[in-house]
């Protein structure tokens, strides 16, 4: 069994004290693996990555989210809100705008009309996720979006020999969303406008070899995506551990435990202690006691720096491996 989990503090949050987590963590043998949930999910299908290069996320999501295979280059265009501040401007995510359908769909459309002649493609088959395809493969990469939320975009903006010509797009696509009557009645009514996109997780579909997950339990969409190209049985987050074991007893699965992000990105002290106790009582417990009992052989958590610990059975029982506060693995 192997979880991928966030166990670093994010923006300066208060790291609350889990007896069991830390347990785990101190009985565990650390290593170190990439850096980034994306790059680690795609890592553990086994997917060949250029390091230099995007992931090919809009290719690989845009599969579960509009339900076809193309062998195109997609990029991600996803719905964004910029807030100045003094000499930045300031991301706030699809998370926080809480666009409905028809708006995507509306604002999608009003974008696009201005670039269709030349062969530009753009589908908003979700509020929160968008996808666009250039009549041509551009040469830029990106930074993806859940690194940039909360952030100032200047050192995140597309970068590489035709990263200016994409600087004046998105320019041009801001002109666009300033004047969308859907966004005047956004703030009308109170909420958000939206009044750019961001582009990243540009690339082609890649090629998953055979896998030995028997079942994925995730709520993001890239580990769903993945899961979905390899035919691997794929359910949302469950409740609890074992609910996952009640279901699916046997054999190696991922688990893809990231409802603390949001929290970590936007600092919500409340949310990100709440979450984390939730995991401790529902996830953290219940493994370290499986792993004693050998009811589960082994299991490897991996926190968004990409560091990892492995753990089983016989190490689960270091009874001498006191306890550290999650600060010391911070």
């Amino acid at each position: 069994m192997l979880s991928l989990v966030q166990t670093d503090a994010g923006g300066g949050l208060p790291v609350p004290r889990l007896k069991a987590l830390e347990s785990l963590l101190a009985r565990a043998d650390r290593s170190q693996r990439s850096v980034g949930v994306e790059r680690q999910l795609f890592e553990l299908f086994h997917v060949e990555t250029d390091t230099n290069a995007d992931l090919p996320v809009a290719a690989v999501t845009r599969v579960l989210d509009l339900g076809v295979i193309d062998k195109g280059w997609w990029l991600r265009a996803d719905p964004v809100h910029l807030t100045p501040d003094r000499d930045r401007l300031i991301l706030a995510g699809p998370d926080r705008l809480a666009l409905r359908p028809e708006e995507a769909e509306q604002l999608a459309a009003e974008v696009i009309e201005s670039y269709r002649a030349d062969g530009w493609v753009l589908k908003a088959p979700r509020p929160d996720r968008w996808y666009l395809r250039p009549p041509t493969t551009p040469s830029i990469t990106t930074t993806p979006i859940l690194e940039v939320e909360g952030r100032d975009i200047a050192p995140c903006l597309p970068k590489g020999p035709d990263g200016k010509a994409w600087h004046t797009v998105l320019n041009e696509i801001q002109i666009l969303l300033h004047s969308s009557k859907v966004n005047e009645a956004r703030e009308r009514s109170g909420q958000l406008p939206v009044n750019s996109l961001w582009f990243w997780g540009g690339g082609i579909l890649p090629r998953l070899p055979s896998q030995h997950w028997v079942h994925v339990w995730a709520d993001d969409p890239v580990a769903l995506s993945l899961a979905r190209l390899a035919e691997v049985p794929a359910s949302p987050t469950a409740d609890s551990l074992d609910a996952c074991l009640q279901e699916c007893p046997a054999g190696d699965q991922l688990m893809v435990l990231d409802a603390a992000r949001a929290p970590a990105r936007y600092g919500d002290g409340s949310e990100w202690t709440a979450t984390f106790e939730h995991y401790e009582r529902d996830w953290f417990a219940p493994l370290l006691a499986a792993l004693r009992e050998g009811r589960i052989a082994a299991a490897t958590l991996i926190d968004e720096n990409g560091a990892t610990f492995s753990v089983t059975t016989p190490q689960a029982r270091r009874w001498w491996r006191w306890r550290r506060p999650l600060a010391v693995y911070c």
